[in-house]
């Protein structure tokens, strides 16, 4: 009897993409390895592996085993050498080494600019560095460039800006427990710098040396932004921009928090539901006389291809869009040669492909979110769908969709735990509305962009693509206020993640095999889970820690035993912070209270927290071990004055920078130590004895 195919036998790339993979997070750990010494490295083991492949195979029985171990430390070492290549960082023309003898920088920007409240930002690109002593040097990497929000139009992605860098500014993390930290997020993308300008402080190049590509995709975008203002009232239109190319800057943000809590989030950010329906589309619209005139499937095959990598370009090439478009280019190519191509072999063969072009894209949440999704729904949607069999039509449509929906929640909770702490509880409703709605929604929109460049108006379509984003607007904002709609403030470390993958795969192979070691493995796993959780907890119980938070404009300091909390206010304390509950959830904090004290006594160390100026010299005779500066204090006179060497000075970031990055030079001059915020980020200092 013949065996049946195991999965991964079945797709090869799989056992390639978990060594590499690997490689790609260890090198977090060994960044500080030259680029040359990882090369060295991949090429010695990589003559190593074809020695034991093709020169003594036939002579050592083992050779087989020893190539096995050494292909997998050459994927390894391929991944950390590929994660170094691609940090700027690493490379001899980044703008960045040169930062403090740098004049002038020319740059060209990426992309439309991210609104804010006050400010535009852009992501530009640089190509020329100009020095203090009027060298110019070609230079690669990347920065943020804020505008005044009535100045975004002054800056067109593909043309070429000279600006100087005098103001340019190093992202710093905030290191605030559990919250969101935009400098570690931008440093996967190589962006270490931002700077603040006006407008008028930039020069323009001329037109002839400008980016035409990256020009002609701006008009693109603008007529998509343009098609919807026109055709679909506020603010609906502002959906439908995120809709059709992903556009999400000028959406309301509870309302994207709303279709987050929901479970639903992925309609309004292109992903492979949005090209799967282009496809569709393009495949019903464009029909060739294939069988007469066998060359017509290659024009067919060049449009459909075309159009899907100008809509992925168009949409942002984000990290879920580009494995969409990489996935149905291979479907397409199998397709018209009648070649068979295997789902799992495909995921895995995108996944690695686009892993050795851009490593960065491991930690981006779209492109890992897609990627879990699909493997899931090929995995476990055809099991889902046989548990019920409709006759009707139409309940065979809606359990197909549900099918869907629930093989793709099987592997991207653990995800959304660990990158949301949050898990929808009424996804599937949400999805069985928001999808086909979507989806109709969609349609309409392609066809107002799409008419928009031919200058054909459809106030019609425009009018019933905004009655359908209104119901779903409608639909997800009721099923959000259901009871119990989200669960949140879930912390789980990473050793949880991966055991809850462990888990999942463990039950998904007993309950098909029934195999008594499988389930022995799965209790083990769910066992070690539960230890894991139990020693965080224990962890959390005998905790005492200082904090003291990093917060431009704002003072927040806590002082954590065990479970509760209290924290310490003064003037520049605001009511209420993103930042407290980020860091509750994380350091298992489940009572806070507050206070307004100024000196505190915890296990014989003191910490003094002077509201103004002249309780400065009053606290420092206590000799605190601690002492915490706001913006009242105005002058460091008292400190360094005082005859007796006080502790650790914090400087939090309710001082101004330029002030807090003066007083620390100061006082590391005057030999006393200090953690300055707005360089070091949050302040997290054990208290225990």
């Amino acid at each position: 009897m013949q065996k049946k195919a195991v999965p991964w036998m079945a797709a090869p790339f799989i056992r390639l993409l978990l060594p590499y993979c690997g490689g790609i997070l260890l090198s977090e750990q060994v960044n500080s390895i030259p680029t040359f010494t990882s090369s060295l490295s991949c090429f010695t083991l990589l003559t190593l592996t074809i020695c034991f492949h093709f020169l003594i195979k036939k002579q050592v029985p083992a050779s087989t085993n020893l190539f096995g171990i050494f292909l997998n430390l050459l994927l390894v070492c391929t991944g950390i050498h590929q994660a170094i290549r691609q940090d700027q960082r690493q490379q001899s023309n980044w703008f960045g080494h040169q930062i403090e003898n740098s004049l002038l920088l020319a740059a060209e920007s990426e992309t439309l600019p991210a609104l804010g409240s006050k400010s535009a930002r852009f992501t530009m690109k640089v190509k020329t560095q100009v020095l203090k002593n009027g060298q110019l040097n070609s230079a690669k990497g990347r920065f943020l460039l804020y505008l005044p929000l009535n100045q975004a139009e002054n800056i067109q992605p593909g043309n070429l800006y000279l600006l100087p860098s005098e103001k340019l500014k190093t992202l710093n993390p905030t290191g605030n427990p559990g919250s969101f930290d935009f400098a570690e997020y931008n440093k996967k993308k190589n962006i270490f710098h931002q700077i603040y300008l006006n407008s008028n402080k930039l020069i323009s190049f001329s037109p002839k040396i400008s980016n035409r590509y990256k020009i002609w995709l701006t008009k693109a975008q603008k007529a998509a932004h343009k098609a919807m203002d026109n055709n679909i009232p506020q603010p609906h239109n502002q959906l439908a921009k995120a809709l059709l190319i992903g556009y999400r800057e000028e959406v309301d943000k509870d309302l994207l928090t709303t279709y987050s809590q929901t479970g639903v989030v992925h309609v309004i950010a292109v992903s492979g539901m949005h090209l799967g329906l282009i496809f569709l589309i393009l495949q019903r619209i464009l029909i060739f006389p294939e069988s007469r005139f066998p060359v017509s499937k290659w024009i067919k095959f060049g449009l459909v291809l075309s159009f899907i990598w100008f809509f992925s370009a168009v949409a942002g090439s984000a990290g879920s869009i580009i494995r969409a478009a990489v996935m149905f280019s291979f479907v397409l190519f199998a397709k018209i040669i009648r070649k068979p191509l295997a789902s799992l072999q495909s995921i895995s063969l995108t996944a690695f492909l686009l892993l050795l072009i851009d490593p960065f894209w491991i930690w981006d949440a779209g492109f890992l979110l897609s990627f879990a999704a699909l493997l899931s729904i090929v995995l476990y949607q055809p099991r889902i769908e046989k548990l019920i069999q409709p006759k009707h039509p139409l309940m065979k449509a809606i359990w197909e969709l549900t099918a869907v929906t629930l093989a793709a929640q099987l592997l991207t909770i653990p995800l959304c735990i660990t990158l949301f702490h949050q898990i929808p509880v009424y996804f599937l409703p949400a999805n069985l509305l928001a999808v086909p709605l979507s989806s109709f929604a969609l349609i309409g929109t392609l066809i107002l962009w799409i008419t928009e460049l031919i200058g054909l108006p459809m106030p019609l379509i425009g009018q019933l693509s905004s009655t359908l984003i209104n119901w779903m607007n409608l639909g997800i904002t009721q099923i959000s206020k259901l009871p119990g709609a989200v669960i949140q403030n879930i912390n789980w470390s990473q050793s949880q993640v991966i055991l809850a993958y462990l888990i999942i795969f463990l039950f998904s192979g007993w309950m098909k095999t029934r195999n008594q070691k499988l389930f022995l493995s799965l209790l083990t796993s769910c066992l070690l889970f539960a230890c894991i959780q139990f020693y965080q907890n224990y962890q959390y119980r005998k905790q005492q820690l200082l904090l003291v938070y990093h917060l431009p404009g704002k003072s927040i300091t806590a002082l954590i035993r065990g479970n509760h909390s209290q924290f310490y206010l003064n003037q520049f304390s605001p009511s209420t912070h993103p930042a407290i509950p980020a860091s509750m959830r994380v350091l298992g904090i489940k009572e806070k209270h507050y206070s307004t004290q100024k000196l505190i006594t915890h296990q014989q160390q003191r910490i003094g927290i002077p509201h103004f100026q002249q309780e400065l010299p009053v606290l420092l005779k206590t000799k605190p071990q601690f002492l915490l500066l706001t913006k009242n204090i105005h002058s460091l006179a008292p400190l360094l004055e005082n005859k007796t060497q006080p502790g650790l000075i914090i400087l939090d970031g309710s001082i101004p920078e330029i002030r807090a990055i003066r007083w620390s030079r100061q006082l590391k001059q005057a030999g006393i130590p200090v953690h300055n915020t707005w360089e070091k980020g949050a302040l997290i200092k054990s208290l225990s004895p």
